[in-house]
């Protein structure tokens, strides 16, 4: 009868674990375009076309906002984090949500800009 109660409160116990803490979104989502240099180049033309410039500079280098080039975002986001830093925003900053302007390739494509501007330095680095 105890034993029985034990592996009730058990399995109790895992199934609020799990039921109370997913999985993160951003470990569900990979960036389809991973290492495609034309998609780079389109993702250049949309940061330029949708002004992400005008706080970040013309290649990232930074401006009124963060340099995206510099080794806090070369090494430390994922591709996730950066696409969810895109899509929704930052609070408690300027940076403002772009979800509703750019649809999910799009967003995918700028963060392949801007792993593809960052690729060389890291190469150069290792």
């Amino acid at each position: 009868m105890r034993s029985s109660f034990l592996l009730f409160c058990w399995g109790g116990a895992l199934a609020l674990l799990l039921l109370f803490h997913p999985a993160r979104a951003e470990d569900e989502l990979k960036n389809p375009f991973a290492g495609d240099t034309v998609a780079a180049v389109e993702g250049k033309r949309l940061f330029l076309k949708t002004g992400c410039y005008s706080c970040h500079g013309h290649e990232a280098e930074g401006a009124v906002g963060p340099d995206l080039t510099d080794d806090e975002w070369v090494y430390k986001p994922t591709d996730a984090m950066i696409f969810n830093t895109i899509a929704k925003g930052r609070r408690g900053t300027v940076m403002s949500p772009f979800g509703d302007q750019l649809k999910p390739d799009e967003i995918w494509q700028i963060v392949e800009f801007l792993r593809d501007t960052n690729r060389p330095r890291k190469l150069k680095q290792q």
